[in-house]
């Protein structure tokens, strides 16, 4: 190899590395995105959500012994339903404007989260164990840790199946159709309430998923869900507020400049070039790269 392709490997080593942390940061930012495309919801606590299906990982690890991938459709389930008894008590008096007091709700419930599980986890740090931990593929002079090949994976398939089921299914069109408009949808005999129910449990059960694939090479904690809140904010301004699409590319692109970051600048510093991107993007293309409408 020349000096200029031996220089090159640690940064696409870096890129692509970027790409498969991104890949679940995509698929924890399409639930935040798809409360906000269809409700005007900004669900401040989906980051705790994240975090609770992490510990769904870990319990089935710890305490169950079986491998937290497994425990994927348990994840979906346990946080759609905590998603359900957010809408009902918190979140529908909110559909369709994104006010100060939703922000403030959203605030407070994350809070609340974050306090019930360091009483009922602890305050350390836990991971899972995985069958794919520990285990790297080497392609060449590159090297990838084969859990995050698989969670890669696992999001990706996430986000084609959200997709292909709004745009493809009669409930999906139905989604859409409130989102467009929620007043012509109810003229032409849509329940709203129903569908906006169904959709924020959706956007929470996968955020479940996020959590527990994330666990597999992430350790968690109770404060978890806060630290990974501004990348899924971030992932879906640059994607586009509401865009399915927008959102997991932009947490790929997320991935990649925290990478591509901590491999040529400094670590600690990963997140500062996102949050300078996060401004550009809400000075001068609010509705990002794929969205519609910001409002």
């Amino acid at each position: 190899m020349s000096g200029f392709d031996t220089a090159m490997v640690p940064v696409l080593q870096a890129v692509l590395s970027g790409v498969l942390v991104g890949g679940v940061y995509g698929l924890l930012s399409i639930g935040l995105s798809l409360a906000f495309g269809v409700m005007r919801i900004v669900n401040f606590a989906h980051g705790d959500l994240v975090m609770y299906g992490m510990y769904v990982g870990v319990v089935a690890s710890a305490a169950l012994g079986i491998d937290p991938l497994l425990a994927l459709p348990a994840s979906f389930l346990i946080m759609a339903v905590l998603g359900l008894a957010q809408y009902q008590f918190v979140f529908r008096r909110f559909v369709g404007a994104t006010t100060l007091n939703q922000l403030l709700a959203a605030i407070g419930l994350g809070l609340a989260l974050q306090m019930v599980a360091q009483l009922v986890f602890g305050v350390d740090a836990r991971s899972a164990t995985s069958m794919f931990a520990g285990s790297y593929d080497l392609v060449g002079p590159f090297f990838f840790a084969r859990a995050q090949i698989v969670a890669f994976v696992v999001a990706l398939i996430a986000t084609v199946a959200v997709e292909l089921l709004l745009r493809r299914t009669q409930w999906g069109k139905s989604v859409r159709a409130v989102a467009d408009n929620i007043e012509a949808a109810e003229i032409v005999g849509l329940r709203s309430q129903r569908i906006n129910l169904g959709a924020f449990a959706l956007s929470c059960g996968l955020a479940g998923i996020a959590g527990t694939i994330m666990v597999t090479y992430y350790p968690t904690d109770p404060t978890k869900g806060f630290a990974l809140m501004p990348i899924a904010i971030i992932a879906t301004t640059i994607g586009g507020l509401g865009s399915i699409t927008g959102a997991f590319l932009g947490g790929i692109f997320c991935g990649v400049v925290q990478q591509s970051t901590a491999m040529l600048w400094n670590s600690a510093l990963q997140d500062v070039p996102l949050y300078v991107l996060l401004l550009v993007f809400i000075a001068f293309r609010p509705t990002g790269l794929f969205g519609g409408r910001s409002e």
